[in-house]
């Protein structure tokens, strides 16, 4: 994958995601290649989750502190927590949709989840430098990207799935999120206290 073939495959996951789903899953890449990019692309998103914590210490000092809980407010714990929640969203993506009749493996919701993170990536590099230069747009790009970005992954589960049907791919991102949110909360009941107790 050089430079040409992914700023060509970016502008067409924006105006064309199941066209470029197909692209993804077209090139076969290998699942352990596909688990270090994922891990990668966690690790990124901490680092500039860092820098827009220093960056939003500017003009809206303590706003992070208010939107994050106390224990995600460090980097580290953040990447951990991030990495934590993209593999499940990975395997519960996967195993929902094979239960409601999807023909998806993990490797195929493992590209197609990687790349996406990587289109994060580059959001939020932009939302950096528009949160000191012009953070009216920055909201709207927030707002934006959100929704686009939802919209693709339903697409992008719909492709992988071999649904045909946006709605029961859709239903496949809601009980897979009901389901990160039962496996998170259960996490963070043990290890909470723990974290907090050592901080």
């Amino acid at each position: 994958m050089n430079t040409a073939f992914a700023i060509d495959l970016f502008r067409q996951t924006l105006t064309a995601p199941r066209e470029a789903a197909n692209r993804i899953l077209a090139l076969d890449l290998p699942r352990d290649w596909l688990w270090m990019a994922l891990a990668l692309m966690g690790v990124l998103n901490g680092i500039v989750y860092s820098l827009v914590m220093q960056v939003g210490d500017g003009p809206q000092e303590g706003a992070p502190e208010m939107m994050m809980p106390a224990a995600l407010q460090s980097p580290l714990l953040f990447t951990t927590f991030l990495l934590g929640a993209l593999i499940l969203t990975v395997l519960t993506l996967t195993w929902v949709g094979r239960k409601m009749g999807g023909k998806g493996e993990t490797r195929h919701i493992l590209a197609l989840v990687a790349w996406m993170q990587m289109l994060r990536l580059i959001v939020q590099l932009v939302l950096v430098v528009l949160m000191v230069a012009l953070p009216l747009a920055g909201l709207i790009l927030v707002v934006v990207a959100s929704v686009w970005g939802m919209v693709i992954l339903v697409i992008f589960v719909d492709r992988a799935h071999e649904f045909g049907n946006i709605f029961k791919a859709a239903g496949v991102i809601i009980l897979g999120f009901l389901g990160m949110l039962v496996a998170l909360s259960t996490v963070l009941s043990v290890f909470g206290p723990l974290v907090m107790g050592g901080a």
